[in-house]
């Protein structure tokens, strides 16, 4: 296997029928208010709640009147407004019969150019800083660890980082996510000790979105 070159990086260079029509406009109360399935993980989701934002949820967990029943990487079952449904990634609770718009997280640059996410490797809860300087995802050890991370069972290496060659393990995330975008099977590389200190989201991940950049505005999006 190739051994991966890590850099520091400031991030960023380079017809709905008639009739289903006319049942929606006949009746705005139903559907005026709303919640969306925006994360999935094993045994919990992140809801986005009308007047309370994203909330994580736990298997059997009500909060803001939705009620977590089951879920997993694919679908999550929720009670919601005296109704069970079950609901895939931004599916929309309510009844909403148009097609889900293309997912995208906005991203604004600190003071160094640099982008921070929230994110989850795994299921669990992570902050990000995108880095297209990195082929892959990369973690320290001292992180990896944290996040249970079996990583020494995977192919044994070398990478370049600022500090110089050091020793890591590569092996595939089982999930990636950055608010409603999901990727899977990513490769990534643990490196041995407490760099890096942020976990970089590299381009294993990268290349499944659509990226653009605008006035230090950063704007990833599912692929078209």
């Amino acid at each position: 296997m190739a051994v991966s070159s890590i850099s520091p990086s400031r991030c960023w260079r380079p017809l709905c029928s008639a009739l289903l029509c006319l049942f929606l406009c006949s009746a705005p109360a139903l559907y005026a208010a709303t919640a969306e399935v925006v994360g999935l993980f094993r045994g919990r989701a992140v809801v986005r709640v009308p007047g309370a934002g994203e909330v994580l949820l736990k298997v059997g967990e009500e909060k803001h009147g939705v009620t977590l029943l089951a879920a997993d990487a694919d679908s999550a079952t929720i009670r919601y407004q005296g109704e069970t449904l079950r609901l895939s990634l931004s599916g929309r609770i309510a009844g909403s019969f148009t097609p889900a718009q293309r997912q995208q997280v906005t991203i604004n640059a600190d003071e160094l150019g640099q982008y921070y996410v929230r994110g989850a490797i795994n299921g669990q809860f992570v902050n990000f800083l995108v880095d297209t300087g990195a082929s892959i995802v990369a973690i320290s050890s001292v992180m990896a660890d944290g996040l249970g991370l079996d990583y020494r069972r995977g192919q044994r290496g070398r990478v370049q980082t600022a500090q110089g060659l050091t020793d890591a393990f590569f092996l595939d995330l089982d999930q990636v996510t950055v608010s409603s975008l999901q990727a899977r099977r990513v490769k990534a590389a643990v490196i041995l000790g407490a760099y890096p200190v942020d976990i970089l989201l590299g381009m294993s991940f990268l290349r499944s979105v659509r990226m653009e950049e605008d006035g230090g505005v950063l704007t990833l999006s599912q692929q078209r």
